[in-house]
Order: C-alpha cells, then sequence, then structure tokens
C-alpha cells in the first residue's frame, strides 16, 4: 500500500507540474509585444489624460511635463515587467512540483533497490 501511495504522489506532482509549465507557455506566447513606439504612444496617450482629469486650462512647465511623461513611461514598463514576472513565477512553481516528482520518482526506485 505505501508503494502505491508513493506513485500516486509521483504522478500527480508531475501531472500538476507539467499542467502548470504548459500553462505559462500559453500566458508567455499570449503576451503582447510591445515595441518602443507602441510605449512612445501609451506613455503620451496617458500623459495627455492625466493632464485632462486635472482641469488645468494651461499646460505645465516644460520641466514638469517631462518628469510627467519620465513618470507615465515609468509605469507602463513596471506594468510590462510585472507581467513577464507573474508568467515566470507560474513557470518556476511548475518546474519546481516536476522536481519534486522526479525527486519521489527517485526516492521510490533507491527504495525498490535496497
Amino acid at each position: 500500500m505505501q508503494g502505491s501511495l508513493r506513485y500516486r504522489l509521483a504522478f500527480l506532482l508531475a501531472a500538476g507540474g507539467m499542467g502548470l509549465c504548459g500553462y505559462a507557455g500559453l500566458q508567455w506566447y499570449e503576451l503582447p509585444h510591445y515595441s518602443e513606439d507602441d510605449i512612445k504612444a501609451s506613455t503620451e496617450l496617458n500623459l495627455q489624460v492625466d493632464l485632462a482629469r486635472q482641469g488645468d486650462k494651461t499646460p505645465p512647465p516644460a520641466d514638469q511635463l517631462e518628469k510627467l511623461r519620465q513618470g507615465e513611461r515609468a509605469e507602463i514598463e513596471t506594468d510590462i515587467r510585472s507581467q513577464h514576472e507573474r508568467v515566470m513565477s507560474w513557470l518556476a512553481g511548475g518546474l519546481a512540483l516536476l522536481v519534486m516528482a522526479g525527486g519521489q520518482g527517485l526516492a521510490i526506485y533507491l527504495g525498490k533497490i535496497r
């Protein structure tokens, strides 16, 4: 009975790991690829939206406008990075499960050798 439980655990760990890796691969494939022009356009659009929300009829000074533009770009780049990091965390979890399944399989194999 003990061996049967170990086989089931190894199989479940491997299946879960492959599932998570497959899900991460699908998410990675579906991630949008942003060009430099896309990021610049998004930055300008977000900047215009923020300025419109402030309601001031006079535009801010050039140095303050450049700081706002840099802040918007930093937010966009942070969002893109967080999307990539989320996918990588799914992949890392799947790989960890696969390593645990391999360790469980090795423990079963070494237990039979004795």
